[in-house]
Order: structure tokens, then sequence, then C-alpha cells
């Protein structure tokens, strides 16, 4: 019986494993879409590549599945051997006696128990290893290797998923294509590196306009690129892509002593109740090709009833920020001023939170380098917390504000005690020893007749509160502005006396 118990025990790991690994790979190949799903203007210039992944992805995970059964032929050995050595111990124990005699049968018998256990250690190594290298692939098989963001088969799941929450919770989605114009003749007249660079610096303008907006940005394929946005309808939509349309244009890729001016072409389309993921990738790519109609260098969006340019140059500020003279705080109030026109709109919830670094013990020397340590280390600690959607930012020194789409103001709170939980558990290494820092929040909503300034300023208040009772505490706004009440507060604290 414990022959039987234990082989079994160690033989269900080993086919857990075989179904972990062969799970992984069909959530591989389960999110691509069928040709026949896709309208023929949008099907990626590259099919074979993918299945090259494809065929390469099956392949190791032949070998992988051959080696998790090798690895369960030889425990299949090792547990018989080792039942065979425990069955000649248990003989030997039966025909000897005195204390010599039996302390060597036990020795036998822990050395047989080690030897299984080393067996089953590098069984376990070798299983890990080849679940390790799996999911590597897995991550590889997920990103357009030439621009570092996600590829064609996730853009597909992420197309379904949003099409699935549109079903389920009623949330809104939309979507842009985007198309560099004339990339044929570029890459022609200077050559694939240059075209391979271009790609580059439009993939990663796409992200880092869209990121802030909780956009994900792709490679569709080839010169296409795709932005999906979740919870987000037309109206921001359209924002997203004029910034977009904006900042390639005023794109430049170097070409040894020249630089070269890029453009592109952009569709967008709100995801509505009756389509299916075909009927909105479908309108997404009817708006595209119908700014290229128009002349290129342009983007237009399509509603039910067909295509509609959307004008350049809506948002002034934009050109002040590319001067330099826009700062973090005021592109995020007009990211607060978007988010406040759909809560108007729609009245869907907007919740937004401000940290505020409280004083640090002045018995700690800190220099400047330090404190932008620790900035930078409250900074990437809030962002961790945050959804794609949200929006955090540096609003002034030692003070950030995160902003929360489609969140209320009790969940808001929560993030933000989450927050201050987690920022008081880092520590900063200094020249002069090791420091803490704990932070105040202030947290409120959108509530009728805000604007940006206002509904920050709100924020702002409740963080003055709360650093006037002591620091270290999470401050919520109430029904009155001007009012304001501690959720939690900490009795230790740690800031200048």
């Amino acid at each position: 019986m414990p022959e039987f118990t234990l082989f079994h025990a160690i033989q269900c790991g080993l086919f857990f494993g075989i179904g972990f690994l062969a799970s992984t790979w069909l959530n591989l190949s389960g999110g691509q879409k069928s040709d026949e799903d896709i309208p023929e203007t949008t099907l990626a210039d590259e099919p074979s590549k993918t299945s090259e992944q494809d065929a390469d992805l099956a392949e190791m995970l032949h070998s992988v599945v051959e080696n998790v059964q090798s690895l369960a032929d030889g425990m299949r050995t090792d547990v018989h051997k080792h039942s065979q050595s425990v069955e000649r111990i248990n003989n030997d124990l039966s025909e000897i006696s005195g204390v010599e005699g039996v302390a060597r049968v036990i020795a036998h018998l822990i050395e047989a128990n080690r030897h299984l256990d080393t067996r089953l250690n590098v069984a376990e190594n070798r299983l890990l290893e080849q679940s390790h290298q799996l999911r590597s692939h897995r991550v590889e098989a997920r990103t357009d290797a030439l621009t570092g963001l996600p590829n064609r088969r996730v853009f597909d799941e992420g197309l379904q998923r949003l099409f699935d929450n549109r079903q389920r919770l009623q949330e809104p989605g939309s979507l842009i294509m985007i198309d560099i114009d004339h990339f044929k003749e570029f890459n022609d007249r200077y050559g694939h590196p240059v075209g391979d660079a271009c790609l580059q610096a439009v993939g990663e303008v796409i992200r880092q306009t869209v990121q802030p907006l909780g956009g994900i940005a792709v490679r569709y394929g080839g010169e296409e690129f795709a932005v999906l946005f979740p919870q987000t309808e037309i109206f921001d939509a359209k924002v997203a892509a004029q910034r977009i349309n904006y900042k390639i244009e005023k794109l430049q890729v170097k070409l040894e002593q020249t630089k070269l001016a890029v453009t592109v072409s952009l569709g967008v389309a709100e995801l509505f109740r009756d389509d299916t993921p075909k009927d909105w990738l479908g309108r997404a790519d009817r708006a595209l090709y119908d700014a290229k109609r128009r002349g290129r260098n342009r983007a237009c969006w399509h509603d039910c009833h067909g295509c509609h340019e959307i004008p350049k140059g809506a948002d002034p500020a934009w050109e002040a920020e590319e001067a330099g003279a826009s700062s973090p705080r005021q592109e995020f109030l007009r990211d607060v001023d978007r988010r406040l026109a759909m809560f108007q709109r729609k009245q869907q919830p907007l919740g937004m939170f401000v940290v505020n670094i409280d004083p640090i013990d002045q018995r700690v020397a800190i220099t400047q380098g330090d404190f932008k340590q620790i900035e930078s280390g409250v900074h990437l600690a809030i962002k961790g917390l945050l959804r794609d959607m949200d929006h955090v930012c540096k609003l002034s020194k030692m003070q950030f504000g995160a902003l929360l789409p489609g969140t209320d103001g009790t969940a808001a709170a929560l993030v933000a005690e989450r927050a201050r939980k987690t920022i008081g558990q880092l520590q900063f290494e200094t020249p002069n020893g090791v420091v803490q820092v704990t932070v105040t929040c202030g947290v409120t909503e959108a509530r009728e007749g805000d604007n940006s300034k206002g509904l920050v300023s709100r924020a702002e208040l409740c963080v003055k509160q709360g650093t006037e009772q002591g620091g270290n505490v999470i401050v919520r706004s109430q029904d009155k502005c001007d009012q304001a009440t501690a959720e939690q507060e900490s009795t230790t604290p740690v800031i200048a006396s």
C-alpha cells in the first residue's frame, strides 16, 4: 500500500504538470482568430511569421511532454527500486537480533529514503525548468520582437475580452486602428533598417501616448498598429487619436545627418451593443481607410451610419507641452477634465486620491538625491497598485495624484489605504542609513459641477487635514466640500517632530 500511495502521488503531480503545460499551449493557440473572422483589408501582412511561431511552440511543447513522460518513467523505476529496498530491509529486520543489527538496518532505510528524495528533487527541478522555459516562450509568443509591444495574438484576445465585458457588464470599449502612411515607399527608398527604426519609433510614441489614458498599444501586423481602450467611450478615444496623430506628425526618424518625417492614418470606433467583434473591427478599419482616402495624416471615426473626420488641433495645450511649457500637473488636470466630461454625460463614477509624503524624521540626514530616490520609489509603488486605465503622476514635490475612472470614493479609499500600507513597508538605502517613510492620502470622488481644479483641490484639502492630525492617515471628503473625516490612523507615524 505505501508503494501504491507514494508512486501515484508522484505520478499525479507529474501528470498535473503535463496538463498545465498543455493548457498553456491551448491558451496560446486559442487566442487566434480564423481568417474568415477578419476583414480582408485588416489581415496581417506576416502570416508566415505567425505560423513559424506556432510551429516552434508546438515543437517545444512536444519536447516538454516527452521530457515529462521520461521523468514519469524514471520515477516509476525509482519508486519500484525503493520498494524493493524497503522489502529487503524488512526481511533483514525479521532475521537480525541485537542493537547493532537494528542500527544497520535503520541506516540502510535512511539511505534508501535519501536516495529517493534526491531523485524526487532532481525530477522536480527538471519539471520546473521545463515550465519556466515554456512560460518564457509564451511571453515571446505574445510580444512583437521588433517594437516590444504586444502582438496580434494579444490583440485578438483583448478584442474578445472587451466584447465579453460589454455583453456581461455593459462596459464601454473603443478601438483605434493606425497605419503608417506610404510605409512601403519609405521602406523601399531608405532600406529595411530605417524602416525598422521607423516602426520602433512610431510604436513607442503610440505606447507613451495612450498608456496614461488606459489604452493598450499593440502591433497589429506589418506597418499597422492598434489600441484597445477598456471602459472608454468614443469621446475619449477620439481625443487619444488626435493626440497620436499630433505627436507622430512631430516625430522625425534619423537617417545619418537627416531626419525623416512620418505620418499615420487612424480609424476609431466604439463598441456598440449589437456589435460582434468582427463588426467592431470592421468599422474601425473602414474609418482608417476613409482617413487614407481623405488624404492621410488624419483620423476618422465610424458611427452606425458612416465615417466622420476628427478635427486636428482640438487641444492647443499640446503645442505648449511639446515646447516644455506643460507640467505633469497640467497634463493630469487635462485628463481629469476629460474624465469629468464622461462623468457628467454618463454618470460613471470617478475617484481620486492625492498622496503626500509625510515629513521625514529630521534625525536622519538625507540628500537631494535621496529625496529623488524616495519620490521615485513611492511613484512606482502607487503605479503598481493601479489598473491600466488609471492615471498617476507627480503633482508637486513629494506629492502625487491618482485618477481612478469607474471607481467611487469608497473603492478609491481602499486603493489609497493599500498604497499607504505598501509605501510604509518600503526601505530606502542612504549613506546615513535606511529610511522609511509614511504618507497621508486625501480621497474624493467626482460630483455634479466639478472641474479638474476643484476636484484636485478637494483631495489636497483632505491631505492638509490629515497632516494636521499627525500624518500617516487616509482622509476622505464627505458630502460637503469643506468637510473631511479620518478613515484610518496609525499610532506610530514616522514624521518629523
